[in-house]
């Protein structure tokens, strides 16, 4: 049989951890270099009025009309020899529900210690259907499962002074099921986004990882993605090299689209990233993908459209050789020796952040642009074609997120404007026609926690690709270069998450 070693302890296929920071782990080998992996971005089904009073009868009628789809594409995926499948976040409880409405929808999940396969002992643990469902589902199938789901933890301020005031805790949370059908990892989200009051932040950073026979995987849930803490924590201190994540981003052009921020990930930490996310045409919610390795499958961001993807592709267990450019050179050394000439201008983007711009004219080479004095870019570029009628851009931003969630964030874009007015830099966008055959960004700011995000347009229209293969980036010295774009360019961005734990 194909096992996973561990040196320094006993012979194991996998195991289930959730581990302090600081603690010590014995390294994993594994015989087995490849898997299939996939996610199915789903399109959610939500109760009718789901801010209503439901029974717990009534809360799984709805949720069975998830998890019966889950239950095609597992059968299909399966069919189709895959390992390991992930659905998106809010996949099985739907949107739009109240704290209070919620509580049918959650069940209180065990630990993973408990070694648990609820398929075989349902009544080990009340009212826990939806883990039974999942859990026969991964043995059925023998496949493993990643699915986001609720949880409900009994709390009492007399003991603990996080407990919310209405005796419970809520989180969002992701389950793993390996193969046999065993609960094998539990994650409660951290960093929650227009989440409040419904689900209640984890109140301890928590680093959820699994090992199975094909590599070790953690995973997280959405707006973590984006933090130092648990996502990167967890690839850095745990050796995990591929990361599965549950998702319900929102499709925002043209600087943070949902499989940019995937992919970015998976090139800043060349590990393989599997993140599903919802479709959803209210929210404007779509946009899954498989990346690493050379790979890159990715869905269309057609948030309207009412069927769901199944992704598949086949994935290395181990890490590539990184090719993370320790020779690009800096254009610069710090701001101080920026030679900032060219006329910049003001404006807001999608996002509502504060931005400045610097246009790129196709007679020209260089452009520089600064933010408050707080965030710099520099820029060289060439274009290949310049289309007259569209305007491009340097943007730079600093910005404090604080209402929906939080995080503050530092980026460098060269992006297309909505049309050839500056007053729409910055705004939505979903085509281009301009293309380069070279471009260099390096961005000055408080370097922290920083991605490439790349977007191209090879069919004019929403279709959207990373060419993660096609550009080197240095996260040290915060720079992207490129002289093998393929297509014409939505937007190339420097990212910096500056804070937030």
């Amino acid at each position: 049989p194909i096992m996973c070693r561990m040196f320094g302890g006993n012979v194991f296929q996998y195991v289930s951890v959730l581990l302090a920071a600081g603690a010590c782990l014995p390294v994993i080998t594994c015989d087995r270099t490849t898997y299939k992996a996939a996610v199915y971005e789903h399109v959610l089904i939500s109760p009718e009025n789901a801010e209503g009073k439901f029974t717990r009868d009534e809360a799984f009628f709805w949720m069975s009309k998830n998890l019966d789809v889950f239950k095609t594409q597992i059968s299909i995926a399966a069919k189709k020899g895959v390992d390991i499948i992930a659905f998106p976040e809010y996949g099985i409880t739907g949107f739009d529900h109240s704290r209070d409405s919620m509580i049918p929808f959650l069940e209180d999940i065990p630990e993973p210690s408990e070694e648990w396969v609820p398929c075989t002992d349902k009544d080990r643990f009340p009212e826990t259907r939806v883990l039974n469902v999942l859990s026969c589902l991964a043995k059925t199938n023998t496949i493993y499962i990643v699915a986001n789901m609720g949880d409900i933890k009994k709390c009492s301020r007399q003991t603990d002074n996080n407990c919310p005031l209405d005796g419970r805790y809520q989180f969002n949370t992701n389950v793993v099921f390996d193969k046999d059908g065993k609960l094998v990892a539990r994650y409660h989200k951290r960093h929650l986004y227009d989440e409040s009051p419904l689900f209640d932040m984890s109140p301890e950073i928590e680093y959820s990882f699994f090992d199975t026979p094909f590599g070790r995987f953690g995973t997280v849930v959405c707006f973590d993605l984006m933090h130092m803490h648990p996502t990167q924590s967890l690839l850095e201190k745990y050796s995990v090299t591929n990361l599965v994540a549950t998702s319900s981003w929102n499709v925002f052009y043209p600087f943070v689209l949902p499989m940019q921020m995937y992919s970015g990930l998976s090139k800043r930490n060349n590990i393989n990233v599997i993140v599903a996310n919802v479709r959803h045409a209210e929210y404007v919610m779509a946009g899954s993908g498989i990346f690493g390795n050379g790979k890159n499958v990715l869905s269309v961001p057609e948030f309207t459209s009412e069927k769901g993807v199944l992704l598949i592709t086949e994935l290395s267990n181990a890490k590539a050789e990184d090719k993370q450019t320790t020779s690009l050179v800096s254009m610069f050394n710090d701001i101080k020796s920026l030679p900032y000439k060219n006329k910049t201008f003001s404006g807001k983007s999608e996002l509502g952040a504060d931005m400045s711009f610097a246009i790129l004219h196709a007679d020209e080479t260089e452009a520089i642009v600064c933010r408050d004095g707080r965030v710099c870019c520099a820029i060289e570029y060439k274009f290949k074609y310049h289309d007259n009628n569209e305007l491009y851009v340097v943007g730079a931003a600093d910005y404090h997120m604080n209402d929906l969630g939080k995080i503050h964030m530092q980026f460098c874009a060269v992006h297309k404007c909505k049309s050839s007015d500056p007053k729409t830099c910055g705004k939505y966008v979903t085509s281009a026609s301009s293309t380069f055959s070279n471009i260099k960004i390096q961005a000055f700011f408080d370097k922290r926690l920083v991605f490439p995000f790349l977007g191209t347009s090879p069919f004019n229209n929403m279709t959207i690709d990373v060419e993660q293969n096609n550009y080197q980036f240095d996260k040290d010295k915060a720079i992207f270069e490129s002289s093998q774009l393929q297509h014409p360019l939505l937007a190339a961005v420097v990212f910096n998450s500056a804070g937030i734990q």
